[in-house]
């Protein structure tokens, strides 16, 4: 394996790294995380106890099958992770929004405002 020069693990760096652009605190995405999974899989287990206790105790066979079509009938809820932008996105898109500022003159223009209409 050839060594690398600084400007390909630059490069690299920029289709491989990525950031988070949802607009959280990294502290909190790796907090929320987890947290998601555990409320996605706590709010299926409650679905299924109630559907079980919801039939009584007495579980015969024919009983029993019907309790599992019907778990089995709805959906688990779920939750998805989306991925984080790569680095070069991220980069690009603020040095764009530099750009528009520097011309513009100030963060405002970056804000998209709507005048209302007067009224007649």
């Amino acid at each position: 394996m050839r060594k690398r020069t600084p400007q390909e693990k630059k490069k690299l760096s920029y289709e491989r790294d990525r950031r988070n652009v949802y607009g959280e605190a990294p502290h909190a995405a790796r907090k929320s995380i987890p947290f998601r999974k555990a409320l996605r899989n706590r709010s299926n287990r409650h679905y299924e106890n109630q559907q079980l206790s919801y039939e009584g105790v007495g579980l015969d066979e024919d009983l029993s099958d019907e309790i599992e079509t019907r778990m089995n009938h709805k959906a688990p809820r779920q939750w998805e992770k989306h991925r984080d932008a790569p680095l070069g996105e991220v980069i690009a898109e603020k040095s764009r929004k530099r750009m528009i500022m520097r011309k513009r003159g100030g963060r405002e223009a970056l804000i998209i405002r709507t005048v209302p209409k007067p009224k007649e």
